[in-house]
């Protein structure tokens, strides 16, 4: 990240971010409401300005805020329209990260009447869909129960295992402590030295 700098309607966002992250490693982004860590996941992504930048958003997966869902439709067949944009992941990989996070691929239930948790569950299984070489992980383990939030830290560690770059924010102090390597705060935009 080089002098990653961003203002809207006059308010400056983001103020001189300049990181160097390698794969293989966890990050964490620590911060209050308001510091930050949402617009640069945001701006990684291309997200901002409201289109997607295609070309950064290749061998990344994410999760920011809430994700969308056709809400009428079971969690197999959201992925499976995923999958069909990319052409990256097949049936077995679908059926494959649904159970990794606890879901059954076989479920009909609508994702509408799913809890917040098994949204959850569902959002880092798209995110993991593709095998992406980054993960960009916006309080990925928000409303999962206890036995949810272990498997999906120990699938985090997993990813950085295989070489992959993570990044991570999060209001939980045991989430950083457990899966990051290193430790950013920020606050008004800013990355605090320590």
């Amino acid at each position: 990240m080089n002098n990653i700098n961003k203002t809207i309607k006059g308010v400056s966002l983001l103020t001189d971010i300049n990181l160097a992250l390698e794969s293989g490693h966890i990050y964490g982004f620590v911060g209050d409401n308001g510091s930050g860590k949402t617009v640069l996941f945001k701006v990684l992504l291309g997200l901002v300005d409201g289109r997607e930048q295609k070309d950064l958003m290749q061998d990344v997966g994410f999760i920011i805020e809430r994700p969308e869902y056709i809400p009428y439709y079971s969690a197999k067949k959201n992925l499976e329209i995923i999958a069909a944009y990319r052409k990256v992941a097949d049936d077995q990989r679908i059926c494959t990260v649904l159970e990794m996070f606890g879901l059954d691929p076989s479920d009909k239930k609508a994702v509408g009447k799913y809890s917040l948790g098994m949204k959850q569950k569902l959002a880092l299984s798209m995110a993991f869909l593709e095998d992406p070489k980054v993960l960009i992980l916006d309080e990925p383990l928000s409303a999962l129960d206890a036995d949810s939030v272990q498997e999906a830290r120990k699938r985090i560690l997993e990813e950085k295992e295989r070489g992959k770059l993570v990044l991570i924010a999060s209001h939980y102090p045991e989430d950083i402590q457990s899966l990051c390597d290193e430790v950013y705060w920020m606050k008004n935009g800013h990355i605090q030295l320590q």
